[in-house]
């Protein structure tokens, strides 16, 4: 629609690449440090390993200085912005929907978790092992303290809740219904929080709302 395209990147990127290019290139990847186990709904379990953000930000940030590189995430009208910005004045741009929490702290959770995964995605860095999108369909996920006494508690959000074919195949027709941002908008809040597991990255529901957002951004 017209007036509301959305643009992810300066009109010139060539330096910034460069210098994003020589920050991958010496970036030592964050140790991956804490620990998930997941239960699955078969009765077999597995665990993967993650780096949480403040470790991410860590490993990130003297490599990033060095090339003159910075990261900025701000939030605006439920709407996590990530901005990766050069200081030539060249930058990357990238946006996710925060969806509505029940309360505060699962909003601050949420926050944290997507503040992670899109910090990681613009940079490049590995932060988890692939679970093979095991923990986003709804298998039981148990955070794990990399300490000698360890806590462990139940997942929330896109680790712990299930959903059925029927609530996807609703899911994808109240998407396609969608004519413009606002009502997309509106069908992601709904699953994003009454669903998280089906609205996690990867799946066939988030990737269908990514490539409905570009229809929408290019009509």
């Amino acid at each position: 629609m017209e007036g509301q395209t959305t643009t992810f990147m300066s009109a010139e990127i060539n330096e910034i690449s460069a210098a994003l290019s020589a920050f991958q290139s010496e970036l030592k990847q964050p140790e991956l440090s804490k620990e998930v186990s997941v239960k699955t709904r078969t009765g077999s379990s597995y665990t993967f390993k993650y780096a949480d953000l403040s470790t991410c930000v860590k490993a990130a940030v003297p490599t990033m200085s060095k090339h003159g590189l910075a990261v900025t995430q701000i939030i605006s009208n439920g709407t996590l912005v990530t901005m990766l910005t050069h200081k030539s004045g060249q930058w990357f741009r990238s946006e996710i929907t925060i969806g509505q929490p029940s309360d505060y702290q699962a909003l601050g959770s949420a926050i944290t978790y997507l503040k992670r995964y899109t910090y990681c995605a613009i940079l490049g860095i590995v932060a988890d092992t692939d679970d093979d999108a095991n923990a986003a369909c709804g298998n039981q996920a148990t955070f794990k303290e990399p300490t000698s006494k360890r806590t462990t508690k139940k997942a929330t959000g896109a680790n712990a809740v299930a959903f059925t074919g029927e609530v996807l195949k609703q899911a994808l027709a109240d998407l396609e219904a969608a004519t413009n941002n606002e009502e997309y908008t509106n069908v992601w809040q709904k699953y994003s929080t009454e669903y998280p597991a089906m609205c996690a990255k990867g799946t066939e529901f988030y990737d269908a709302c990514i490539k409905k957002a570009n229809e929408l951004q290019q009509s």
